[in-house]
């Protein structure tokens, strides 16, 4: 199918509401992903690191392996649960992830230090975690908004930035104060109640069927349409910048408390560090989403990667008594934390289209949620065998650098804003 075809065919798709309605969704998403799964696990996995490390004697290496395999079971449940959207529609999908997850943090309170059952938690968890993403409350924008969809999904992301700024420092708090088990009790509440708020929000929105009908994908040709896109060099480049952008991101941000207590910094600080690094994901995914509807995503997303890489080498080469540097590091730094949801989804809808939306990009977050699983054991592996991390954050920082280079060569958009 040439390209001026698929276009013809899509264009129905993008379905206006009312400008209400459309603000009610995109605030929705925003309350819901303040409690999603990356606010509320892997952000906080920093400040649960040396804790649970310690209450069952796991080295660096084994505890990143094993807390990070939430990561492999949101790596498998993403394309499953971007077709589940296509079939059952944004809201019941958003709702049984977040009472499922929410129930799965509790059994997570309560687990024992037998590794391979802690595992299969975890694994478990991330699995049905995926609806909480934005893979699964940010599927609905590109039906919905063309030409502001930059702007629709920054501020969407406003909530997982001011999720990733508060709740490590409330995790913090509970374990200071009763423990690792009850503090991941707590976040559990969490996620339930201000889970619920934000799916009767989404609810109030009442998504025409039509819109429903558009993220389905169809059994036949179509099926065969979406496997060929993912034959492309652009879907493949794609997949190999977003994969390294994870592993560098992800894998720095989990050992960023634990790396900077080591250096001398008290516990309290450093997670302050980590919830600075959660006011510069709000800022940068918020900053994103206005430049990209004006300025090729392109050029932004490089010069975020670069800013991004920056900031981890700064980090890890500052004095860790100086936070006026190491809070700037972190704060460059996150401006590559939660690219996946809106640098990513934007690409897809600008290269891909429309027409297989939900699809493409359960895949690439399949990729995207493989990174966090190595990146992680990949800093535990550093840090266990040099017992320091400077190799670790400025590999980490030059990989963001490069890709940055190499999203430039993505080409003008295929799907150009057209409503």
């Amino acid at each position: 199918m040439n390209t001026q075809a698929t276009s013809e065919l899509t264009l129905p798709r993008i379905m206006p509401i009312s400008a209400a309605r459309g603000a009610l969704l995109v605030w929705a998403c925003a309350v819901g992903m303040l409690v999603g799964f990356s606010a509320t696990y892997f952000s906080t996995l920093s400040v649960f690191l040396k804790p649970i490390a310690h209450s069952f004697g796991w080295g660096r290496a084994e505890i990143s392996a094993i807390v990070t395999l939430a990561q492999l079971g949101l790596a498998i449940g993403s394309p499953i649960t971007g077709r589940l959207i296509g079939r059952f529609g944004v809201c019941n999908i958003v709702l049984a992830s977040t009472v499922l997850y929410a129930v799965s943090l509790l059994a997570l309170s309560m687990a024992s230090g037998h590794a391979v059952i802690f595992g299969a938690l975890t694994l478990w968890l991330g699995f049905i975690a995926v609806g909480t993403t934005p893979i699964g409350y940010l599927s609905a924008m590109p039906i919905v908004f063309d030409k502001r969809l930059g702007l629709a999904m920054g501020v969407a992301m406003i909530g997982l930035g001011a999720g990733n700024a508060t709740m490590p420092l409330l995790a913090q708090g509970w374990i200071s104060a009763s423990g690792w088990q009850m503090a991941y009790r707590y976040v559990a509440a969490a996620v339930l109640v201000v889970g619920l708020i934000a799916y009767f929000l989404m609810v109030g929105v009442r998504l025409p069927k039509p819109e429903r009908k558009a993220l389905a994908q169809t059994p036949a040709g179509s099926r065969k349409e979406a496997f060929a896109l993912m034959r492309t060099w652009r879907f493949v480049l794609l997949t190999l910048v977003f994969f390294a952008v994870s592993s560098a991101g992800l894998g720095a941000i989990i050992h960023m408390v634990p790396m900077l207590t080591d250096s001398g910094l008290p516990v309290e600080r450093a997670a302050k560090v980590a919830a600075l690094i959660g006011i510069g994901v709000l800022a940068g995914r918020a900053v994103t989403g206005i430049l990209i509807d004006a300025i090729d995503a392109r050029y932004v997303a490089a010069v975020q990667f670069v800013l991004g890489g920056a900031g981890l080498v700064l980090i890890v080469t500052a004095p860790a008594a100086n936070m006026a540097l190491v809070g700037l590091g972190a704060f460059t730094f996150a401006f590559v934390i939660g690219a996946e949801g809106d640098f990513l989804p934007f690409f897809i809808r600008r290269y891909f289209g429309v027409e297989h939306f939900s699809f493409l990009y359960g895949v690439q977050f399949f990729f995207f949620a493989l990174g966090g699983v190595s990146g992680p054991i990949a800093f535990g592996w550093v840090f266990d065998r040099f017992h320091h991390y400077v190799l670790a954050y400025g590999g980490a920082g030059a990989l963001c650098a490069l890709c940055g280079a190499l999203v430039l060569t993505m080409g003008k958009y295929v799907y150009p804003v057209t409503r």
